[in-house]
């Protein structure tokens, strides 16, 4: 930063400071005009711009120092020092040749976010569709009403070997949800996909293939096993001993059948245990 001081008075005709800048500016130029090298030239040019940008500054300080010593005269020399040095622009440094910093912007006020509707209406009814023998798909039915009037971001279907979560957002300022993680067969993520109406939804599971095609469905869930400790870390469903398939058959038929059955089933199962 260039120090500005008062000018002294001293006798004689005394040339500005503004003045004396302008004049070293124009002799500069001059200077660069006879150069015929063109990086000298160029830095001169500069130099000489700089100037001519300082003595504006200084001729607009210079005017307003005695505006501001004509109507004040009776103020206290150190209020005028003070008044001076609010009005003194900033001057870049010819020296070191830094910019004079930029004053930062004021931050933009924060936008308060979209209120959203925060809890979901469980999807309780819907119908299910197994399908044929050997369709690729079988499809859930979810009628509600007005949902392809919304964008089509609000509506999210996330789909993974054993589950699926099926979410639609602020339909006339509710959000709907159906998920269901025990699905009675293994689906495809990759062929699931969601179909949207002009007043129903329709889930299209894609069926995994298995040895001899794919599954047959008969419900949506697997009642049996609620838990997940039939899958695996990759959410599959975990394949069968044929063996324990067999007891649990049979273990199945015991429950429910008569004494007669029960004694039958009871001495089978005893002979398997034994081998």
């Amino acid at each position: 930063m260039v120090e500005i001081t008062e000018i002294a008075e001293v006798d004689g005709p005394v040339v500005p400071a503004s003045e004396e800048r302008l004049l070293d500016a124009q002799e500069i130029e001059g200077a660069a005009a006879k150069l015929k090298r063109p990086t000298a030239k160029m830095q001169l040019e500069a130099l000489a711009k700089k100037l001519r940008k300082e003595s504006g500054a200084l001729k607009q300080l210079e005017a307003s120092h005695a505006k501001s010593k004509a109507a004040n005269s009776a103020v206290l020399p150190t209020n005028a020092a003070s008044a001076e040095e609010e009005e003194a622009p900033i001057i870049e440094d010819v020296t070191n040749n830094k910019p004079a910093p930029k004053p930062k912007a004021a931050p933009a006020p924060a936008v308060a976010p979209v209120a959203s509707s925060a809890r979901y209406v469980p999807i309780s009814s819907f119908a299910f569709d197994s399908g044929k023998y050997n369709s690729p798909t079988v499809s859930i039915y979810i009628d509600l009403d007005g949902v392809k009037e919304i964008p089509r971001a609000n509506v999210t279907c996330d789909f993974t070997p054993g589950s699926f979560d099926f979410i639609v957002r602020d339909l006339k300022g509710k959000s709907y949800r159906l998920f269901k993680d025990n699905l009675a067969h293994d689906i495809d993520p990759e062929t699931s996909k969601v179909v949207v109406k002009t007043d129903r939804i329709i889930l299209k599971l894609g069926k995994s293939k298995g040895e001899y095609g794919y599954d047959t469905w008969t419900d949506l869930i697997d009642k049996k096993n609620k838990g997940k400790g039939n899958r695996d870390a990759d959410g599959k469903r975990k394949k069968e001993d044929p063996q324990a398939s067999i007891m649990n058959m049979m273990k199945d038929m015991y429950d429910s059948g008569d004494e007669n059955m029960k004694k039958i089933i009871g001495e089978t199962m005893e002979k398997q245990r034994r081998g």
